[in-house]
């Protein structure tokens, strides 16, 4: 029995107003249940940075949002973005080696990355794209304890 001060539609109403402007607080997820898939984000932002922040990369890629695409299944890389004098100079030459040295190059990012979201390893997939060549490569990357790092 209800309060006989309170009619039912006072507490019907009291309650649909509670309801309406009731929002759960997000429950961040323990370290152990996180996904890769939560993280894609944060990771694209990370690698634009490095880019914007390295004068070499930095002058010679016209679009960085275009050049890096990071999705859940791998990491998406295309070479067209950087200027014709660049590719004529570094990458035409030898696509894969070029690819594998800028593996090289994101790996102390992925490695910091990967100690930052709480994984003790990682394996990255690469993808590079140059007009009609590919190159695709996986990278492990495994986080020792907080100073060392092997792969």
């Amino acid at each position: 029995m209800g309060r006989p001060d309170r009619g039912t539609d006072e507490r019907r109403n009291t309650f649909q107003q509670y309801n309406s402007t009731y929002r759960p607080a997000p429950v961040q997820k323990p370290y152990f249940e996180q996904d890769y898939r939560d993280v894609v984000n944060l990771l694209n932002e990370k690698i634009l940075n490095f880019i914007r922040l390295n004068p070499k990369l930095r002058n010679h890629i016209f679009n960085r949002k275009r050049f890096v695409e990071n999705k859940s299944d791998g990491i998406y890389f295309n070479l067209i973005e950087f200027s014709e004098a660049y590719r004529a100079k570094f990458i035409e030459p030898d696509f894969e080696g070029y690819c594998l040295k800028f593996m090289g190059l994101l790996k102390p990012l992925l490695l910091d990355f990967t100690r930052e979201i709480g994984f003790n390893g990682n394996v990255y997939r690469y993808y590079f794209r140059l007009g009609g060549r590919t190159f695709d490569k996986g990278q492990n990357i495994m986080v020792e304890d907080p100073g060392k790092s092997m792969e």
